[in-house]
């Protein structure tokens, strides 16, 4: 570990010494204005903090050094570094950068001055953001993660008495520094704060290569290292990679350290604007589609019973085929403007593979149109009930069902033909594809989920079709407007709302349409859309045409009706029944007992206990700190990240949903007496959660789970 060395650490002292001044004059005056002037007085009788260029060029080796150490990709790519729009300049008393373009100076005044009333701002306060996880209405799934975390999120403070907390200002869960410049705000967090896990975002390399010669870089990677913080410096134009590469570090951490984020904001450009935006307006995702332990234990069960009532997986080697290239995909959503596609695809359904997605089925019936294939993806039983109100059996049984692995083996049974895939990061299907027939056999796929749109167009895809065009896939609504087909089970044969969706209006965010205007999106479609155009961008071979008067998915093509209908002008009729019995059996494995046998031996149910005691042994003594506490949680990661991944997948939803619950503890606590009493309580529930896991999987890893009388699927009947 490597200790500052004693020139730079002359630099903290001055600073310490202007930091006092600086006190003084916030003491005398109010206003802004005042403020600013008095600044000014100051920085012009001040010494240079950096007196000659040998001074700097001795703290820019001295960086360079620390960061070989600690970064050596930094290091790397700035030992030779030449700047382009700023050079370094120390004219004020401060180091500041000078834009060669403008003559002007990047801070309008003393840089270090400047900053520590920023700093000092943020202390007063900071800019945090949350998970907001409810307590459930009931438990009517019997989901024994639901008792515990419920349990849990009634230690939290009131909305109310959160918003008066200031319990541990110097205690920070995640912090990202959204601009380096020329970084004293840094080194103030380093001297003032512990942070669990810190982001350092600069998209302007010429304003990192400033923070060389201004500030002690081996003070504060030392001191964030002494204090055990994880910290992640990410530089230059990263506008498309961002969030996705701050998703994959955090998930590496612990995703639970972002359930009590704080932001600063250094300065303004129209770099840093952007990835606010993007992190602002995709935040959410961050807590969502962790799943939970009941959900994992479904996954398994539900997969099992499926492979034994052979219904046929999608081999992997499948999506190489060319022999359904030529065939045109109709994605059928029940977004609200499916309802002014539905001529459209009455007029061209018997050139194009029509695939209805959830509840569309239940419009398209409505309007006349019996799709090709039918697409589901939740793996609860209601799933089932709620497809036989879309349309009587006998039509159900003209269709082939695509869906997960993981959906209930209720809804398999009702169609005649079904088709699975396994779906990423699910117990099921690690345990699938480290089998030695599952792994020469299969795929687990990415970007399949949360909604039905999400797997048709991956299903579809990995089958062999590359030409998909999407209709009612709004993922969205206009203000004031249907939240779906009005001809959908959403809505009563006169079209009113039968209060069946309910739209989470906390988190919905504006988006640009894909034909112009703007569209309220929540978290969920939000996510939905992200992962669409993951699947897009990521296959040169996947082409992607959308129709739908909703939401705008990057990477698909607007397509209006006129340009849709000049296209299947000249494209010829499909034989369908030719191209369904005869082009897919080829690309499926449908088990005759040999893959089924080895996954009900492969359980894990030793291990499981294993680890389950390994679980509490490390969560069952008291802690008697905020340092203990973050450190345990942090330790729960660690043990989780050294797990099979097959019962990481069964224990990290939970898990993370606890450790998000016991961090929002911690820092919304009164007093730091309260908030270590109240974690303590906390881990007591997770210790009972865990002893109840171990039971639950043997008892349940086997046998499908049932729900009878869901509250949506009573008010489903009450329509009929």
């Amino acid at each position: 570990m490597k200790e500052p060395n004693t020139s730079s650490n002359n630099l903290s002292d001055q600073i310490n010494t202007f930091e006092k001044t600086l006190t003084k004059i916030k003491s005398h005056f109010s206003s802004l204005q005042e403020e600013e002037n008095a600044l000014q007085a100051l920085a012009d009788n001040m010494s240079l903090l950096a007196s000659s260029d040998e001074d700097l060029i001795i703290r820019y080796q001295d960086n360079l050094s620390a960061f070989k150490e600690y970064h050596p990709e930094i290091f790397e790519f700035f030992e030779n570094y030449t700047p382009t729009k700023y050079i370094v300049d120390a004219s004020d008393g401060f180091v500041n950068a000078l834009d060669v373009e403008t003559g002007e100076m990047f801070y309008t005044y003393p840089s270090f001055l400047s900053t520590k009333l920023q700093f000092d701002k943020f202390s007063v306060s900071p800019n945090i953001k949350k998970f907001n996880f409810n307590a459930e209405e009931g438990n009517e799934a019997n989901f024994i993660h639901v008792d515990y975390v419920d349990a849990m999120l009634g230690l939290l403070p009131s909305k109310a008495e959160d918003q008066k907390s200031v319990l541990n200002s110097n205690n920070l869960s995640s912090l990202i520094l959204f601009g380096v410049g020329a970084g004293y705000h840094i080194e103030l967090f380093a001297q003032h704060y512990d942070v669990s896990c810190l982001y350092i975002i600069e998209p302007d390399l010429d304003l990192f290569f400033l923070s060389l010669f201004s500030i002690n870089w081996a003070f504060v990677l030392t001191t964030f290292d002494k204090k055990g913080s994880q910290v992640h410096i990410s530089l230059g134009e990263q506008k498309d990679s961002f969030f996705d590469d701050l998703m994959q570090k955090s998930a590496f951490n612990g995703r639970y350290q972002m359930a009590h984020v704080a932001g600063y904001i250094h300065y303004q450009s129209a770099a840093i604007s952007a990835l606010l935006t993007e992190f602002n307006l995709r935040y959410l995702e961050m807590g969502q589609g962790w799943g939970f332990f009941d959900d994992a234990v479904m996954s398994i069960a539900h997969t099992i019973e499926n492979i034994e009532h052979q219904v046929p997986i999608i081999r992997k080697d499948a999506v190489h085929s060319s022999d359904l290239l030529e065939y045109p995909v109709f994605i059928v959503g029940n977004g609200p403007s499916l309802d002014s596609l539905i001529d459209v695809i009455k007029a061209q359904q018997n050139k194009a593979i029509v695939i209805s997605c959830g509840t569309a089925l239940s419009a398209l019936y409505q309007y006349g149109i019996i799709p090709d294939f039918h697409c589901e993806q939740e793996r609860t039983f209601p799933v089932a009930e709620k497809v036989e109100h879309c349309c009587p059996i006998e039509t159900l049984e003209e269709m082939v069902l695509l869906a997960p692995t993981t959906v209930h083996p209720a809804v398999f049974s009702m169609f005649k033909r079904s088709i699975m895939a396994p779906k990423a990061n699910e117990p099921s299907s690690s345990l699938l594809l480290r089998d030695e027939i599952g792994k020469d056999l299969f795929s687990a796929y990415h970007f399949i989920n949360p909604t039905v749109a999400n797997t048709a167009l991956v299903m579809g895809y990995n089958l062999g079709f590359k030409n998909f065009y999407l209709m009612g896939i709004d993922l969205g609504h206009k203000k004031g407007g249907n939240h779906h087909s009005k001809k959908s089970l959403y809505y009563s044969e006169d079209e009113q709302d039968l209060d069946l969706y309910r739209i989470n209006n906390d988190s919905l965010v504006e988006l640009d349409g894909n034909f112009g205007g703007k569209f309220l999106c929540d978290s969920f479609f939000n996510q939905s859309n992200a992962n669409l155009r993951k699947q897009i961008l990521g296959f040169d071979d996947l082409h992607c045409f959308n129709l739908s008067d909703g939401s705008l998915i990057k990477g698909s093509v607007p397509t209006t009706i006129a340009s849709f209908n000049e296209i299947f002008a000249c494209k010829p009729i499909i034989d369908k029944k030719k191209l369904t019995k005869t082009s897919l059996d080829k690309k499926l494995y449908a088990d005759e007992g040999q893959l089924l046998a080895r996954l009900t031996t492969d359980l894990d149910f030793q291990y499981f206990d294993e680890v389950c005691e390994n679980l509490l042994t490390l969560n069952s003594r008291k802690v008697e700190s905020f340092k203990e506490a973050s450190v345990l949680l942090l330790n729960n990661t660690i043990l989780l990240n050294t797990l099979t991944e097959h019962v990481h997948a069964l224990l990290q939803g939970t898990v993370m949903h606890i450790q998000v619950v016991l961090t929002q503890i911690l820092y919304s606590s009164k007093t730091e007496a309260a908030a270590i009493d109240n974690f303590n309580k906390g881990l007591n529930f997770y210790c009972q959660f865990i002893k109840h896991a171990a039971v639950y999987y043997r008892e349940n890893a086997e046998k499908a789970h049932y729900i009878e009388d869901s509250k949506w699927i009573v008010k489903l009947r009450n329509k009929s």
